[in-house]
Formats: structure tokens, C-alpha cells, sequence
């Protein structure tokens, strides 16, 4: 290493210390520029400028604006969605309770119709075993002549019985005495 302007090669040791703890701090000094300079050249490639950083900071409020918003739509339409699924769930018990109602309404009118075929049947033999003993004759409607009316039921009262034309009837089997 040579030796600076104005010092001399066989000066005091302690002038060749000073020189050498100043070299070191000198290059240690550099070496530190030089990792100072590492970092701002990071910097610079990992950080944002702050008109970057205001931009993406509003657009972030705005996201979160709307975020809320659609979160408190949300919550209406679940709150709608809720309300339509219990009225659902009313109209099904409903219709349940009304199924029922109607498979019983059915269930007696079959058994109506059932006991008033059987009162037919009965009113027939009877009529025949006496047309049989009183004439002789063998015919099935012995003298009596039935009329086949088509009935509706109304399921509400389930006594109300009408034809085709609206007249009420009183039964379902109307048996006329004329002779045919």
C-alpha cells in the first residue's frame, strides 16, 4: 500500500495504525454504500408509489362498499326466501288436511253407494220373488222400472245429490212402479 503524501515510510507505528483503522472504516463505509444500494434498488422493484397506493386503497373502499351492499341484499332475499318456505310448508299441511278430508269424504260416499247398491239388489230380489209367486213371470224387473240418473256429490255437505240438469235428487236409485 503506499503511503499518503506527507507521511514518511519510517514515521511512528502510530501513525500507520491511525491510517489503517481509516482504511477500514473507509471500507467498511463502501461496503455498507453498496448494501444501502442493494436495498433502494428492492425497494423500488417491491414497493408502490403512493398515487398507486391511493388508487387501489379507493378501489378496495369501493369493493367493500359493495360487498356490504350485496350482503344486505342477501340477507333480504334469504329473509324472503325463509318467509316462502314456511308458506310452503303451511300449504303443504294444508293440502295434507285436505287430502285427508277428501279420501274420507270419498271412503263414505263409496260405502254409501255400496249400501244403497245393496238396498237395489235386495229391493230387486225382493221384487222379483214376489213377481214370481204373485205371477208366475220370471222377468228381472218385475213390473218395476228403473231409472239410471247420474249423480254428482257435493262434498262439503255430502247430502246434496243433483242430475245433469241441476234438480236435486233424494237417492241415488229412483224406482218408478210403472208396469213396463
Amino acid at each position: 500500500m503506499a503511503t499518503p503524501l506527507g507521511w514518511s515510510q519510517g514515521g511512528s507505528g502510530s501513525v500507520c495504525l491511525a491510517f489503517d483503522q481509516l482504511r477500514d472504516v473507509i471500507e467498511s463505509q463502501e461496503e455498507l454504500i453498496h448494501q444501502l444500494r442493494n436495498v433502494m434498488v428492492l425497494q423500488d422493484e417491491n414497493f408502490v408509489s403512493k398515487e398507486e397506493f391511493q388508487e387501489v386503497e379507493k378501489k378496495l373502499v369501493e369493493e367493500k362498499t359493495a360487498h356490504a351492499k350485496t350482503k344486505a341484499l342477501l340477507a333480504k332475499e334469504e329473509e324472503k326466501l325463509q318467509f316462502a318456505l314456511g308458506e310452503v310448508e303451511v300449504l303443504a299441511k294444508q293440502l295434507e288436511k285436505e287430502k285427508l278430508a277428501f279420501e274420507k269424504a270419498l271412503s263414505s260416499v263409496k260405502s254409501k253407494v255400496l249400501q244403497e247398491s245393496s238396498k237395489k239388489d235386495q229391493l230387486i230380489n225382493k221384487c222379483n220373488g214376489a213377481a214370481s209367486t204373485t205371477s208366475g213371470s220370471s222377468s228381472p224387473h218385475c213390473g218395476m222400472r228403473m231409472l239410471s240418473v247420474p249423480i254428482l256429490t257435493d262434498l262439503k255437505t255430502k247430502t246434496r245429490r243433483w242430475d245433469k240438469k241441476g234438480t236435486q235428487l233424494p237417492s241415488v236409485v229412483i224406482v218408478s212402479s210403472t208396469l213396463t
